[in-house]
């Protein structure tokens, strides 16, 4: 995950994925794989509505620092700002689709910012999309990796296609809350319509019933920067692939697992994780192994919340490795169904080496042969 995308996203998009329900999409083929939406990172049936394919190409587009002028809300009377508008993310890797936006004003020496994090989840026949919205909050240049402390307002979104508009409307309670004072039920709901181009200027629109200083009216005038290295973003692989080398991969969620030295690979790559077979000589896999758990003891020092415990009797024993005979590799996705039975080299002495865990249950167990030099592992990202 890039480092733009901050602590804020990582807890909404959990937020926001455990309270909706979508009837997610289900696998798909190989031969009917949209080619639309499997360049923006998702593995669906080309029969899958194309409806929003231009709102992630301009939300995708849109990345980088713009300039805006808006009109805010107020009790009597509106309020005209100018200010930044940051966006983040992307429609590629993790659950969801997530884009961060921020709008911080005044211009020079911001002071003020409104933090905006649009998800897409795919559900039966469209992605279901969602917002979540901080503030006014104190700005911070350190905004992106920050959790803002006032509570968020979430929104659902309906996209139209012909006018290029997502309609936002309150998203009902979480815990179905009922009984509210009748007073309550007859306050105005809050909505607004957010514009989004070809070219990724985004617009406000319409906005009423907003709480006071939230952005009613306002558009991206001018871009000020291009997203951060963009066209130097890594390769995120999906779908099923045969690779020479393990260093012609360069997807971070893959090499994370896979080792450099690794030869003839076999790869089946989901949003949610990957598989591969491949060939690797045993002192290569040894300190690869060693490697791995080496990178644990850091990070977990870094961010202890963050991992498993292990002690130094348990990560010897996952370097050594259990024998467990003749291991056929169960070749599967979750996202793809594969027209023709795939089936993978089986390991015929197979040891068995776990890897870390993190707390999110992300991590990979390898299975390796020593006389054949034939390995595999099964990841997950979460």
């Amino acid at each position: 995950m890039k480092k733009d995308c901050s602590m804020v996203m990582v807890l909404l998009c959990t937020a926001a994925l455990v309270s909706a329900t979508p009837e997610t999409a289900a696998q798909t083929p190989t031969s009917q794989i949209s080619p639309e939406w499997q360049a923006l990172g998702w593995t669906l049936p080309k029969s899958y509505s194309p409806d929003q394919i231009a709102l992630f190409q301009g939300l995708n587009a849109a990345r980088g620092t713009w300039s805006f002028e808006a009109e805010t809300s107020g009790e009597e009377t509106t309020g005209s700002l100018v200010g930044k508008l940051l966006v983040q993310g992307g429609s590629k890797g993790g659950m969801a689709s997530a884009w961060n936006l921020i709008w911080s004003w005044p211009a020079d020496h911001p002071k003020h910012a409104i933090i905006e994090n649009l998800l897409a989840m795919p559900e039966k026949e469209q992605f279901g999309l969602m917002l979540v919205r901080f503030g006014p909050v104190q700005y911070s240049e350190d905004q992106p990796m920050q959790k803002p402390k006032t509570p968020p307002s979430f929104f659902m979104g309906r996209w139209d296609g012909e006018k290029q508009k997502i309609t936002w409307a309150p998203r009902p309670p979480f815990g179905g809350e009922r009984g509210e004072e009748t007073a309550k039920e007859e306050t105005p709901s809050p909505v607004f319509e957010m514009l989004v181009d070809a070219a990724g200027k985004i617009s406000i629109q319409n906005g009423k019933h907003l709480p006071e200083g939230q952005i009613q009216a306002g558009r991206a005038t001018v871009r000020l920067e291009e997203a951060p290295q963009q066209s130097g973003e890594p390769q995120l692989l999906t779908g099923l692939h045969h690779i020479e080398k393990g260093s012609e991969i360069f997807d971070p969620r893959i090499l994370r697992y896979l080792p450099a030295e690794a030869s003839d690979i076999h790869l089946i790559s989901d949003r949610n994780g990957h598989m591969a077979h491949y060939r690797i000589s045993p002192k290569a896999f040894d300190a690869f192994l060693k490697q791995v758990w080496k990178r644990y003891r850091e990070e977990r020092a870094a961010k202890p919340e963050s991992w498993l415990d292990y002690s130094e009797e348990e990560i010897a024993e996952a370097l050594k490795g259990a024998s467990v005979g003749r291991y056929e590799p169960q070749v599967r996705s979750t996202e793809i169904i594969f027209e023709e039975v795939l089936t993978w080299e089986p390991l015929e002495k197979a040891w068995s080496h776990s890897g870390p865990r993190k707390r999110s249950a992300a991590g990979a167990n390898y299975f390796y042969d020593r006389e054949k030099g034939i390995a595999f592992h099964d990841a997950g990202y979460w």
